[in-house]
């Protein structure tokens, strides 16, 4: 696995990334939740920017955004935590592993639903409907390569073509991996 640090590229963090208070958890309710949603906006576009999606809490709260080098002030685990289940509650986050543990998340900086209708469109527009293909060719296939798609994580393209599936959009057929997995849509 890849880690936050390993991956990043430049982001321009808002100011507020710089006010140490940011890190803690505010004990006053109206301002913590304030607090809480700006955390919110920040993960999504930071995600978004460097194109991850799993989250290990523990290693996360010790890499950037969660933690600033350059005032001394990193977030603790058990307020990401809070953070992530406002993210969980707004549909920009699951929780993976153990169903308790809540030490892993994925964060979808673009909602399944979203996805799911870029890759349809695209699909519908470049007269794939009725043709097969498979989740590697959709997520790394040459066709794919300008699309906002492409080099999207299995987990959350999976996710994606599901819910096309349940709109009568697309069928799955099952392969011997998830790369080899293939997806037909309809128009």
């Amino acid at each position: 696995m890849t880690s936050v640090s390993e991956t990043v590229t430049t982001f321009e963090f808002p100011e507020i990334h710089n006010f140490p208070p940011f890190f803690t958890r505010q004990p006053n309710e109206d301002t913590w939740k304030v607090q809480r949603q700006l955390w919110c906006d920040l993960i999504l576009a930071f995600y978004k920017h460097n194109r991850l999606s799993l989250m290990p809490l523990a290693e996360a709260a010790t890499e950037s955004p969660f933690s600033n080098r350059q005032i001394h002030r990193s977030l603790q685990v058990d307020t990401l935590r809070e953070i992530i289940e406002e993210l969980v509650r707004q549909g920009h986050a699951v929780w993976t592993g153990p169903k308790n543990a809540k030490d892993t998340c994925m964060v979808y900086w673009r909602k399944p639903e979203v996805w799911a209708n870029i890759i349809h469109m695209w699909a519908c527009e470049h007269s794939l409907c009725n043709t097969v293909l498979t989740l590697y060719e959709l997520a790394n296939g040459d066709d794919t390569v300008k699309q906002e798609f492409h080099g999207l994580d299995l987990s959350t393209l999976r996710r994606s073509l599901e819910i096309l599936q349940s709109q009568g959009k697309a069928q799955m057929f099952a392969g011997t991996s998830d790369d080899d997995m293939g997806i037909k849509f309809f128009s």
